[in-house]
């Protein structure tokens, strides 16, 4: 979720950041498909805590 928001922009909650990263590594053992992840939730419930820091 870090890396979604730092490069990407995107501003997601943890289950959105797992869910990209399983995307990734089933989409790097499966070159040319289509994969697809829901970004579901926000990250500014995130904010107080140390996950951005």
């Amino acid at each position: 979720m870090r890396q979604l928001a730092q490069l990407e922009g995107i501003f997601c909650g943890v289950s959105s950041g797992g869910a990209v990263a399983g995307v990734l590594r089933i989409a790097a053992d499966n070159p040319g498909s289509l994969v697809v992840a829901i970004i579901c939730d926000r990250g500014d419930r995130y904010i107080s805590t140390r996950v951005f820091n």
